[in-house]
């Protein structure tokens, strides 16, 4: 208690202390704004002409004239503003994309396509860049291979900061709609003893210092050493919302998800994000289609909406009317077929294919990509053989072996998310973990089913993919900010 007592006293002090101290040492929130510098979106928006205002951002065009220099500098976000400022007080270091701080006049443009630029009175170069080195120029066209090949300065370029506004616009989307629908959003555990899918594509963890794992482990294994058992990178959240879904009717996680498969193909990384969604008291597929459909095309709203400028880049960049592109995904519904009926429509067409189908198999990317042109959009793909799918699944009560599950097939993409009902029949749950001898470390995932477990259900969909499939960006290493594939793991 006069411990407490004391340290209000203390507080007291200072109070009075800051009200008889100078003005300068006085605690005043507008002391702590950003150098009084503005967004370039507030400048264009919300400052008339006569303002003072100081802006902060990258060039990225510059022409200087005897008299005067123009440029257009970015902050960052979609806009870009014009600024005139006299040669003779422009930095030398100025130049194609360096940092810098600009103070002046907001004018009214007489360029018609912008209300206002700032007439410069002052620039400073926070950030010199050397253009001798620097890869990237001005107005010029680099193709995705060569983008791809400065990670680290990429942001930089038109293109790849579009797509990055975009992927946020969409990742925001995903999160409202399902919010929107009552779900909670939970995280999921990155480090995990379980191995969900059941394909062994997994990436064992253990701390690097192996005289620290034989200090901890004994006589156990270095990789066993620190959990007592062995522990894996995440592929995915599903059973731990299951067990969230217990108490929980409607959950969701989005987070990083990482398989090793050794692959390098335009649709794989080693490290990517997962939306994964659970609904309790879910009965049959039409939650999850409809559930599924919905984020699909609230995402494509959601950028004609609010990333136009940014879509007219990316198109631009990829030849591709994004506009019209998306206004299809609204206006047209998802069809669904059966594994059955696709396999025989595959079969039918056996000759147009590299690899032939193989009916009771998996099928291929060029097998799903024939399907929704044929089928002439996105599809979902429904019933699978239960031999070719993972344990958790629930088999059809008509038909047990096939089980109640969904992949949606989209164009120039292929399967985008899957889904399934959860086998919640305690028994035959049990049997299935007994063949593949994981009953003992599953043992909680059957307690599910004994503790009032309802039936479940839920699916997970690669945002890196959607963004691919929405964007029309081939290559989803032209997505995400740091690519990991095998024998490719820089920064």
């Amino acid at each position: 208690m006069a411990a407490f007592k004391n340290i209000k006293m203390q507080f007291v002090q200072l109070r009075v202390l800051l009200k008889k101290s100078s003005p300068c040492l006085q605690l005043n929130p507008c002391r702590f704004k950003y150098n009084e510098a503005v967004s370039v979106k507030s400048v264009l928006r919300d400052h008339p002409a006569g303002s003072d205002v100081v802006v902060k951002g990258w060039v990225k065009s510059l022409r200087k004239q005897k008299s005067n220099t123009f440029m257009h500098i970015s902050d960052g976000s979609v806009e870009q503003i014009q600024v005139v400022i006299p040669s003779s007080v422009c930095d030398e270091d100025c130049c194609f994309n360096s940092a810098v701080e600009i103070s002046g006049k907001v004018v009214v443009s007489p360029k018609p396509n912008q209300p206002v630029e700032i007439q410069g009175e002052t620039v400073k170069v926070v950030g010199k860049l050397d253009l001798q080195s620097f890869p990237f120029g001005p107005r010029k066209y680099y193709a995705p291979e060569y983008v791809r090949q400065q990670i680290h300065l990429r942001p930089k370029t038109n293109i790849y900061s579009a797509i990055l506004r975009l992927s946020s616009l969409i990742t925001n989307a995903l999160q409202t709609t399902l919010i929107q629908d009552n779900f909670v959003s939970v995280f999921t555990p990155i480090l995990t003893s379980n191995d969900c899918e059941g394909a062994g594509e997994v990436f064992l963890t253990r701390p690097a210092s192996d005289e620290m794992c034989r200090e901890m482990g004994g006589n156990r294994k270095l990789e066993e050493s620190y959990f007592n058992k062995k522990v894996y990178l995440t592929v995915s959240g599903q059973l731990h919302l299951e067990a969230i879904a217990g108490g929980i009717s409607k959950v969701f996680t989005l987070g990083p998800t990482f398989r090793s498969e050794n692959s390098r193909s335009r649709r794989h990384l080693a490290e990517f994000r997962m939306l994964e969604a659970e609904i309790a008291f879910c009965n049959d597929l039409q939650p999850i289609l409809s559930t599924i459909e919905s984020l699909v095309k609230d995402s494509a709203k959601v950028i004609l909406e609010h990333g136009a400028l940014d879509l007219i880049t990316v198109g631009k960049y990829y030849n591709e009317n994004l506009e019209e592109s998306l206004n299809e995904v609204l206006k047209s519904p998802f069809t669904t077929i059966s594994y059955r009926e696709a396999m025989e429509l595959l079969l039918n067409n056996r000759d147009s294919f590299k690899t032939p189908p193989r009916d009771g198999a998996d099928i291929g990317s060029e097998h799903e990509l024939f399907l929704v042109k044929h089928m002439g959009g996105p599809t979902f793909l429904v019933d699978w053989p239960a031999k070719i799918k993972p344990f958790y699944m629930r088999t059809n009560n008509d038909d047990n072996s096939l089980v109640s599950c969904v992949d949606l097939l989209v164009p120039g993409v292929g399967e985008l998310c899957g889904g399934s009902l959860r086998e919640n029949r305690y028994d035959i749950l049990k049997s299935r973990l007994e063949s593949l001898n994981l009953v003992e470390s599953l043992s909680w995932y059957l307690d599910l089913r004994k503790f009032g477990g309802s039936p479940t259900g839920g699916f997970g969909m690669g945002v890196e993919r959607l963004i691919s499939y929405l964007l029309k960006i081939p290559n989803v290493k032209d997505i995400v900010p740091f690519p990991r594939t095998p024998h490719n793991c820089p920064m």
